[in-house]
C-alpha cells in the first residue's frame, strides 16, 4: 500500500512539474491553434515604461487586479502542452457533442462553419465617409477618361443565411443603405451578392461548407470575377470573359480549418490557368511603398490579351481577390496590377502616378468595411488633385523659368523620385508634365514637392505647373 501511495505522489508531481518544465518563455509567441499573440510577461523589463527614479509609483487596487489578471493570462497562455490540451478539448466537443469550441469559428446548420458572429453595424458617418472616398476616386478617374468600378463581395453569412445557427437573427440592412448611397452618387459598382445567392440556389458550391469560413472558393471567384469583367465590357467590349475550359480544375483536400488545427476532411475546387502570363512583380516590389501589414502587390502582363486590346488595370483588392480572384483577372486584362487595398487605398494617387492605368477597380469584402481595415480618418483624408486641364480652362496662365538645380532626381530600381523646389510653396495643386503624361505632386514639409513615377517614363524635358487662387504658373527648365 505504501508503494502505491508513493507511486501516486510521484505521478501527481510529474503531472504538475512537466507542464511547468515545458513553460513557454519565448517573446512575441504566436499560438497556431487559435491564431493570436500569447500574453507577454508583465514583469519583463522591455514591457515597463521608463520612470524617473525620483517618482513614486502609486499602486491602486485596480492596478493590482489588472496585474493579477495579466499574470493569470500569461501563465494560462504559456503553460506546457497548452495547445495539445486545447486540441483534445476541441476535438472531444466536436466528436461527442457536435459542438464547435474555437475562438474564431462557429458551427451553423448542416455542419457549415462560419466566423464567430458579431453584431452587424448600423449605417452611419463611417459609411458616408467611405462613400465620399469612393466618389472622390471615381471623379478623379473619370476626369482623366479612365473608367472606375467599385466591387462589393458579400460575406459567407450573407449568402448562406439559411445555414446560420438556429436563433440567430442576422441583419445587414446597412448594406442596402450603403448601396442606395452609391446609386444616389452615380457610382459605378458591382455587387456580387445576388449572383452568388443565385449560384447557391442552383446547387453550385461557391462557398465551401467548412474550409474558408469567410471567403468564396475558386468556383465562386470564377463567377464573381466574370461578373466584374462583364461590367467592364461597358468600356472595353473586347474584354475576355473566362471559360472553365481555359483552366485545369482539380480538387484539394483540406484537413484543418484555416490558421487552425481544427480537423476537417473537405475538398475544394482549384482552378489553374493553362496559358502562361508574365509576372514582373519583382521589378517593383522591393522599391514600391506598401503598408507593412498589407503588403500584397502583383504585376502581371498577358501578351495575348494586350494584342487583343485589353486594358492595363490597377486593382485595389482584398483577400477575396488576393487569394483566388487574381487568376481570373490576369487571364483577361492586358496588364493586371493589384495592390492590397486596406491601408494602401489612402495613397491612391501614388499608385496611379506610377502605373498610369487604363482603368481602376476598387474591390472589398462586406466584412472588411469597418474601421479595423479602413479607418474613417484615412478615408476622410484622401486628397486628390482635379484634372489639370479642367482648372487651366478657368484660370489665368503665366509662364516662369526654373533652374536645373531646383530639380532632384533619384532612381530606385524601376522607380524614379522627382523633387522640385523654387516653385510656389503655397500652391493648392502642383503637377508635373513629362512625355505626354501629367502627374500629381505632393507637398513636403520643406515646401518642396515630390512625385514617384516609373523610371521608363522619365524624360529630361519636364514642366511643372502650380495652381493657386485662380492663377496657373507653368515652370519650364532653363537648359
Amino acid at each position: 500500500m505504501k508503494k502505491i501511495k508513493i507511486g501516486t505522489i510521484i505521478i501527481f508531481a510529474l503531472l504538475l512539474f512537466i507542464p511547468l518544465y515545458k513553460f513557454n518563455f519565448q517573446e512575441n509567441a504566436v499560438s497556431e491553434i487559435d491564431n493570436r499573440m500569447l500574453t507577454e510577461n508583465p514583469f519583463c523589463a522591455d514591457s515597463e515604461k521608463d520612470k524617473d527614479d525620483s517618482e513614486e509609483k502609486d499602486t491602486s487596487e485596480d492596478e493590482e487586479e489588472k496585474i493579477t489578471e495579466i499574470l493569470e493570462n500569461y501563465v494560462q497562455d504559456r503553460i506546457g502542452f497548452r495547445e495539445d490540451m486545447i486540441y483534445l478539448y476541441t476535438v472531444a466537443n466536436d466528436r461527442l457533442f457536435d459542438k464547435m469550441v474555437h475562438p474564431t469559428y462557429t458551427y451553423g446548420k448542416d455542419g457549415y462553419v462560419f466566423f464567430k458572429l458579431t453584431k452587424e453595424p448600423d449605417f452611419g458617418e463611417y459609411h458616408i465617409a467611405f462613400v465620399d472616398a469612393i466618389e472622390k476616386i471615381q471623379k478623379y478617374c473619370e476626369s482623366r477618361n479612365v473608367p472606375f468600378l467599385f466591387v462589393f463581395n458579400p460575406a459567407k453569412v450573407t449568402v448562406l443565411q439559411d445555414e446560420l445557427p438556429a436563433g440567430i437573427n442576422y441583419n445587414n440592412d446597412w448594406v442596402k443603405t450603403f448601396m442606395s448611397e452609391l446609386d444616389d452618387r452615380g457610382i459605378n459598382y458591382v455587387d456580387n451578392t445576388s449572383l452568388l445567392e443565385e449560384k447557391t440556389d442552383e446547387g453550385e458550391v461557391v462557398f465551401n461548407k467548412k474550409y474558408n469560413a469567410g471567403h468564396w472558393n475558386d468556383l465562386g471567384a470564377f463567377y464573381g470575377c466574370n461578373n466584374i469583367l462583364t461590367k467592364m465590357q461597358t468600356w472595353y467590349p473586347q474584354l475576355l470573359i473566362n471559360e472553365k475550359s481555359e483552366y485545369n480544375i482539380k480538387e484539394k483536400l483540406n484537413t484543418t480549418l484555416q490558421v487552425s488545427e481544427f480537423p476537417i476532411h473537405e475538398y475544394e475546387p482549384i482552378f489553374e490557368l493553362k496559358s502562361a502570363v508574365e509576372d514582373i512583380t519583382k521589378d517593383y516590389e522591393d522599391d514600391l511603398y506598401v503598408d507593412d501589414q498589407y503588403r500584397h502587390f502583383q504585376y502581371v502582363i498577358n501578351e495575348d490579351r494586350k494584342e487583343e486590346g485589353a486594358p492595363k488595370a490597377l486593382v485595389f483588392q482584398g483577400r477575396y481577390m488576393n487569394g483566388m480572384g487574381y487568376k481570373f483577372l490576369e487571364n483577361s486584362f492586358g496588364e493586371y496590377i493589384s495592390v492590397h487595398d486596406y491601408r494602401n487605398i489612402t495613397y491612391f494617387d501614388y499608385y496611379y502616378n506610377i502605373f498610369q492605368p487604363d482603368c481602376v477597380i476598387f474591390e472589398l469584402a462586406e466584412y472588411t468595411l469597418e474601421p479595423v481595415y479602413f479607418t474613417q480618418y484615412d478615408m476622410e483624408h484622401i486628397e486628390l488633385n482635379p484634372n489639370e486641364q479642367d482648372i487651366e480652362e478657368q484660370a489665368e496662365v503665366i509662364s516662369e523659368s526654373l533652374n536645373q538645380e531646383d530639380v532632384a532626381v533619384g532612381r530606385r530600381g524601376n522607380l524614379c523620385d522627382i523633387t522640385v523646389t523654387g516653385i510656389d510653396g503655397n500652391a493648392t495643386y502642383v503637377y508635373m508634365k513629362m512625355k505626354g503624361c501629367t502627374y500629381d505632386m505632393r507637398k513636403n514639409e520643406d515646401a518642396s514637392y515630390s512625385v514617384t513615377i516609373d523610371s521608363k517614363n522619365y524624360w529630361n524635358d519636364v514642366e511643372f505647373i502650380t495652381y493657386q487662387a485662380g492663377k496657373i504658373t507653368k515652370y519650364s527648365l532653363v537648359q
